[in-house]
């Protein structure tokens, strides 16, 4: 009688067990089923370095505009009569447009992929360029050139660099660091090209001409093609017919002791994961006729209960689950930081050669160098950061440290020679920055949420490239020290240092890829 009584009362609480855990899995089931059965293979050679081109060249076309923008300053201000603070509203326009549509961009290549994403995005660009070709006033221009050339940048910018960290995985730094670079080679290429359709074309002819550059991204993105992934299933379905010979009130108990559920009835094979595919299914008569109590399955079914609530909790929330990161909030404060002084010392350096006695021409020389530098930093980055010996954090840190005192010491420029060197070590230096940016990201949160992750830092930096110049502006009007200004941009590269640094305590989140278990195997 003993017997069948705690046969009944197993059986029972099987039933149950079975109800509340079918009760918990039932909301998870499909996603868990279309993100765990199919994984990317990233091929980290062949086809990506075609990826990487098309990227590269997305890249080159973004910057390449904006960076030199302010060559077409003058001409807009004469044809509209406006101000340059008005008139430079409109590249500021573009920046923050397409830095807040940075997640949103992130949501649409979940849905529709990187492909169709991109597709759209050169069409809306090369469409905005076109237009203001046309444009009768500012204000239509602020729709054409603000607006819609923001949106078309805004679905480039993520998608591009999101698949190059797909297609590579052991040449990933090197990768970002050589996309990263286009930026600098636009600002060459672009520069002299653009000087010179204005003079012979005006400002109208200079962007029609433009439209017909970024037109060619949409060659670009009918190439960018899915990364290959293959199935995982099979895999999946012969763990599940070995799990389903469990009962799920046996695989409870057995977690809560480090047991492993399988091996419960053998304690000498118990946490040998060894044999896991040499053994096959095992009854477990000493589990439930000996070792497991009623109280023990009454504990059993309450643990259920509580890692259901949990569940229902966890998916309530509003926020990405991202969000609730630690070392990525602090990463993001870094990188709001960085967005919001890195363009301070660019935006005076012109009014302060000027005010020093260096010519305009030995300005868009140190600029040009600038751009040199910067190119040279960004690639740097990507190669030290591919031989393994310091975390894309560290490296990322160190470039702004040294930043930070290149920016300390701009009071011994006075002359050409001086800035010229301060343009290339702080090109140099703040280069580490745009490379490491998706990295660092992807070791906290993986490569499944880097999408997503880098769209919402991209959204969040928008407000930070607009509240950093125009507070330097306001400091400089205060203090006429241009020295002040360039101590406050390496103030704010220190803090963002400092809030990096917190970041250490987490370790990365590290996820082997599919080569590396390969070459185990």
């Amino acid at each position: 009688m003993t017997c069948i009584n705690c046969r009944e009362n197993r059986d029972q609480f099987q039933n149950s067990s079975n109800l509340k855990s079918n009760r918990v899995n039932m909301k998870s089931k499909s996603s868990i089923e279309n993100s765990d059965d199919v994984i990317a293979f990233a091929p980290d050679g062949g086809y990506a370095w075609v990826i990487l081109a098309c990227s590269f060249y997305s890249s080159f076309c973004m910057e390449g505009l904006i960076a030199s923008f302010g060559l077409l300053l003058p001409s807009l201000m004469r044809e509209f009569k406006a101000s340059a603070a008005v008139v430079s509203i409109l590249n500021s326009t573009l920046i923050g447009i397409f830095l807040v549509l940075g997640y949103f961009s992130s949501l649409l290549i979940k849905r529709y992929g990187t492909r169709t994403v991109m597709f759209l995005g050169a069409c809306f660009y090369s469409l905005g360029l076109f237009c203001s070709f046309f444009a009768p006033n500012i204000l239509v221009l602020f729709v054409t050139y603000g607006l819609i050339c923001g949106v078309g940048v805004g679905m480039i910018f993520v998608p591009s660099i999101m698949i190059v960290n797909q297609y590579f995985d052991r040449k990933r730094s090197l990768a970002n660091g050589i996309l990263t670079s286009g930026s600098g080679i636009g600002l060459l290429v672009m520069s002299p090209i653009i000087e010179r359709s204005v003079e012979a074309y005006g400002w109208r002819g200079s962007l029609l001409i433009y439209s017909c550059f970024t037109l060619q991204l949409c060659v670009c993105a009918c190439l960018m093609r899915p990364v290959k992934t293959f199935n995982n299933r099979a895999q999946k379905n012969s763990e599940k017919h070995i799990d389903e010979q469990i009962s799920p009130l046996a695989r409870k108990v057995c977690d809560r002791e480090n047991y492993d559920a399988r091996y419960a009835s053998m304690p000498f094979l118990r946490n040998r994961n060894s044999f896991i595919e040499s053994c096959s299914t095992l009854s477990l008569p000493m589990l439930f006729g000996s070792q497991l109590s009623v109280d023990k399955a009454k504990e059993s079914i309450d643990f259920i209960e509580c890692e259901s609530t949990e569940m229902q909790r966890s998916e309530t929330c509003a926020l990405p689950s991202f969000c609730r990161s630690k070392p990525f909030i602090f990463i993001t404060i870094g990188c709001l930081l960085t967005q919001m002084g890195q363009f301070i010392p660019l935006i005076f350096i012109g009014d302060y050669g000027n005010h020093v006695g260096v010519s305009s021409e030995d300005i868009s020389i140190i600029l040009s160098i600038f751009g040199v530098a910067n190119t040279l930093g960004r690639f740097f980055a990507g190669l030290i950061a591919n031989i393994g010996r310091f975390s894309h954090l560290t490296i990322c840190s160190v470039g702004l440290l040294l930043s930070a005192v290149a920016c300390f010491l701009f009071f011994l420029c006075t002359t050409f020679s001086t800035l010229l060197g301060f343009a290339i070590a702080y090109g140099f230096f703040i280069g580490f920055f745009p490379p490491m940016q998706p990295l660092m990201i992807m070791d906290y949160l993986g490569l499944d949420q880097l999408t997503a992750g880098f769209g919402f830092v991209t959204m969040l930096k928008a407000p930070a490239a607009f509240i950093g110049p125009p507070f330097a502006g306001a400091l400089l009007e205060t203090t006429g020290n241009y020295e002040t200004v360039n101590g406050l941009a390496g103030i704010i590269f220190t803090l963002a240092v400092c809030a990096q640094m917190f970041a250490l305590c987490w370790k990365p989140h590290v996820k082997r890829s599919q080569q590396d278990a390969e070459l185990d195997v």
